[in-house]
């Protein structure tokens, strides 16, 4: 019994990731093939992934600023839209 204890701890230690909006016309490769796991892409991890806007087809959003991770969960922009 005393390692279920020990599991427990582990299981409730363990952080949780926060969530963390985006703008659902943010794409790149590593979401195409990965989907919400995309972080787990080594390229996404070695900041190779190319992101686009699916309204635009390219790497600058429909209000003419450039599209990113980052950029695209700005909820003050006016382009997005929460996935």
């Amino acid at each position: 019994m005393p390692n279920d204890h020990f599991s427990l701890a582990l299981i409730m230690s363990e952080p949780t990731p926060t969530y963390r909006p985006r703008c659902m016309y943010l794409c790149c490769k590593s979401m195409v093939v990965y989907g919400e796991n995309f972080a787990s892409d080594p390229d996404y991890q070695s900041g190779m992934a190319d992101f686009w806007c699916m309204q635009t087809s390219k790497g600058q959003g429909p209000d003419g600023d450039t599209v990113s991770l980052e950029m695209c969960s700005d909820k003050e922009r006016e382009c997005f839209c929460e996935y």
